[in-house]
């Protein structure tokens, strides 16, 4: 098949739109029957050829400062590319990448499609409007939401990764949606990268619990509770905190902290090879922002085996309730937050560390999630869909727990039941040693998840 993505979110400074296309074109690159080209916008038009396919840059005006995220204009450039001929066109951007791409699009007779990367009434319009009059604010959200009813209601399908946006598009009158997870490299985000030193950066010494938070310091990720949660716990022994990142609340954050003995703020880290390292010497990681349509740091934390605690809004959650790996706290609310780290850490991380794992290698590699996109694609263009099974991860082994992430046995009286377990379908394992998170330390059995690809969903016109 033949594949060209128009993404105006696609920055060569880093980001999660980003990292989905860079992992897409190593795919396409061991998937040589297909074809793969990404039209983003650039300071002047060029083509770099690929192993995997070929980046188009196309003129784009800056949207942000310094030009770090622009947004594609150049309508003939891109109708030039199209006219190349492809069989599905993905528009990466809800603003003017969908219009773009259906107009390049027409009088050819590729499906146009969307795949939805953020939520844009609540997660961007609502705080923008939220000082203004109450019936001004709640117009302009629902103005947000009929526009993607109506942008969206144009194309043959919409892409979304989590069931949380499936879920709110259909709440907008969007029907026409294919359910698409995103995925994770196990082989990057691995347990094995844990390592003394980078745990001493990070203000950890050997026989500390280290809680992790990466991302950006922004009012998106509402970064309160997170704050009113260190300040909570600061003091407890061998209990540290590292938050890294970067963004317009950064002097914020660390005035917050500065107090805070058991707390250090590092700087945003652009290498992936370092976030990985990160990731690996935590033996917690915190999800706090609401507005996640998928949650990549998620689930990068959970192929690293970081039980996770994540906010009980947006899509978050999921991976974590799915994985039982981890506990959701009450949006806003510092003192839960609190509690449920209180929990995790006197819990059995050993076997939360072993499920986060599990979870990423069998349902979650990149190799799942564009073998599932491309399924979809095939049924939406009539064409046979390739044979339904499971991709092993590349070079994926099986998961010991690493040993220096010494398991804590839970006690009766520690573990709460906003903790999050397993659903079924379940497998019960007998193991006289182990303990069940939800359960004291003498349950006879622990269980575990036991999960598959997702199946790719069916695709509902609008009309």
């Amino acid at each position: 098949m033949r594949f060209c993505d128009v993404s105006s979110f696609y920055s060569d400074h880093g980001g999660g739109v980003r990292t989905y296309h860079r992992h897409k074109l190593e795919w396409f690159a061991r998937h040589p029957e297909h074809r793969y080209v990404l039209v983003v916008p650039g300071e002047r038009p060029s083509r770099e050829r690929l192993p995997g396919g070929t980046i188009v840059r196309v003129r784009g005006l800056p949207v942000t400062p310094g030009g770090t995220y622009r947004q594609i204009v150049d309508l003939p450039a891109v109708r030039r590319v199209l006219r190349e001929g492809f069989d599905v066109v993905e528009s990466g951007s809800p603003y003017l990448d969908g219009w773009i791409a259906l107009a390049a699009a027409r009088g050819t007779s590729a499906r146009v499609t969307a795949f939805c990367h953020a939520d844009v009434p609540d997660a961007y319009v609502a705080p923008a409007a939220a000082r203004l009059p109450r019936p001004l604010a709640a117009g302009l959200v629902e103005g947000a939401r009929r526009y993607l009813r109506a942008l969206y209601g144009r194309l043959d399908a919409v892409c979304v990764a989590s069931r949380y946006m499936e879920r709110k598009l259909r709440s907008y009158g969007v029907t026409n949606l294919l359910h698409t997870p995103l995925g994770v490299d196990p082989l990057r985000f691995h347990p094995d990268r844990r390592d003394r030193l980078v745990r001493r950066d990070l203000g950890a010494a050997d026989g500390d619990r280290l809680v992790l938070f990466v991302g950006r310091f922004h009012p998106e990720k509402e970064l309160g509770p997170v704050l009113d949660a260190v300040r909570r716990l600061d003091g407890r022994p061998r209990l540290r905190f590292a938050l890294v990142g970067g963004g317009p609340q950064a002097a914020e954050v660390r005035a917050a902290l500065s107090s805070c003995r058991s707390a250090k703020v590092l700087d945003y880290v652009s290498d992936p090879e370092r976030v990985a390292d990160l990731y690996a010497a935590a033996d917690l990681y915190l999800a706090p922002g609401p507005h996640e349509t998928f949650g990549l740091a998620v689930l990068e934390a959970l192929a690293s085996g970081l039980p996770v605690v994540a906010v009980d809004h947006g899509a978050a959650g999921e991976i974590v309730t799915e994985a039982g790996a981890g506990a959701l706290f009450r949006r806003g609310d510092g003192a839960d937050l609190a509690a449920r780290i209180a929990e995790l850490l006197d819990a059995d991380l050993g076997l939360l560390s072993r499920r986060a794992r599990r979870i990423a290698e069998r349902s979650y590699t990149w190799d799942h999630a564009f073998a599932r996109q491309t399924a979809a694609c095939a049924v939406l263009c009539g064409l046979p869909s390739p044979a339904a099974r499971t991709p092993a991860p590349r070079g994926a082994c099986g998961y010991a727990a690493n040993p220096t992430r010494t398991p804590m046995r839970a006690s009766k009286s520690s573990v709460g039941s906003r903790l999050v377990v397993p659903r079924t379908p379940a497998r019960t394992f007998p193991d006289s040693r182990a303990s069940r998170v939800g359960a004291g330390a003498d349950s006879p059995a622990i269980t575990e998840q036991v999960t598959g690809p997702t199946p790719v969903g069916s695709v509902t016109r609008a009309t």
